[in-house]
């Protein structure tokens, strides 16, 4: 039985990371943008899996605080802003947007 030299272990995986580091370096995959997406609020809440995003927002650990800024800050200023607009100024998901939305405009 012969033992194997610790360099010889080490050359064949630094070979395989520069293989794993070349992978990481191909494109991304596109992801369609949810910017263009004309939604009817009124037909997308009856959708079942409206639950699922409701819920899902308000799991997330800036939901409390979203709630409270667009409430006192962007609401009094822009009381008829657009999804779209509330989802770009914030930076949240266009899911989110609905969902704030939603929620604020049923309380008033």
């Amino acid at each position: 039985m012969t033992q194997q030299r610790l360099t010889d272990h080490f050359e064949s995986s630094s070979h395989s990371n520069r293989q794993t580091e070349q992978q990481a370096d191909s494109p991304p995959i596109p992801v369609p943008s949810t910017k263009f997406i004309e939604i009817d609020i009124d037909s997308f809440k009856k959708h079942p899996l409206w639950d699922i995003l409701v819920e899902t927002t308000h799991r997330s650990p800036l939901y409390v605080g979203l709630v409270n800024y667009v409430r006192t800050k962007i609401l009094p200023s822009d009381p008829h802003i657009t999804p779209h607009q509330l989802a770009s100024r914030l930076s949240i998901s266009l899911g989110e947007a609905l969902v704030l939305l939603d929620e604020m405009r049923r309380e008033s």
